[in-house]
């Protein structure tokens, strides 16, 4: 069973049913789309809604450490965390899905990266394609940022945003996916 905040919930949050993809037999969503089921007031399908809807949780669900303003549509990050990735098992990604620098910046960003790098935690930051293109990822445990870390919040910052720029640069690719049958992207 998954480990989930006690007490912790998405609330008006719905950056799960937009960012991440969904390639299981039974439903199937491009990254970075909205899903059909997702309205104003909420999932239409939610009491009958698929197993990749009900088994996936955020890293702000997950992770004890976060207060209520790292809800991922109050922070701009959606953080993946002890779900399967793209980037390797026990990662902890960090989608930027709200402005990306300003999101680097911030001061509570800066210092749980810090944390992360000194506890050797494997962190990547990310940031999500166009609708059907895959997200973009790259290390934070970079001997770049462990100096960065061992110096300043300020010479995180740099770091992060030289991560920033390059990312920014991508070429994002089409995200392939590998079911059919009820695709449920917007």
């Amino acid at each position: 069973m998954d480990y989930l905040v006690p007490g912790r919930i998405c609330g008006d949050c719905k950056m799960c049913c937009i960012v991440p993809p969904i390639d299981e037999p039974e439903m199937q969503k491009i990254p970075n789309a909205t899903c059909r089921h997702r309205l104003a007031g909420g999932c239409d399908i939610y009491e009958k809604r698929p197993t990749p809807c009900r088994t996936y949780f955020c890293g702000w669900r997950r992770l004890a450490i976060l207060d209520d303003d790292w809800r991922p549509d109050k922070s701009g990050v959606l953080i993946e965390s002890g779900t399967p990735s793209t980037v390797g098992p026990d990662s902890t990604v960090f989608i930027l899905v709200g402005n990306p620098l300003k999101t680097v910046r911030q001061q509570r960003f800066l210092d749980l990266i810090s944390r992360g790098i000194g506890q050797k935690t494997k962190m990547f930051l990310s940031l999500p394609g166009a609708p059907g293109k895959a997200k973009a990822a790259l290390p934070l445990n970079t001997p770049e940022m462990q100096s960065a870390a061992a110096h300043s919040r300020s010479q995180v910052r740099l770091a992060l945003e030289g991560i920033l720029s390059r990312l920014s640069r991508h070429e994002h690719q089409p995200y392939l996916i590998k079911n059919s049958g009820n695709d449920v992207s917007t």
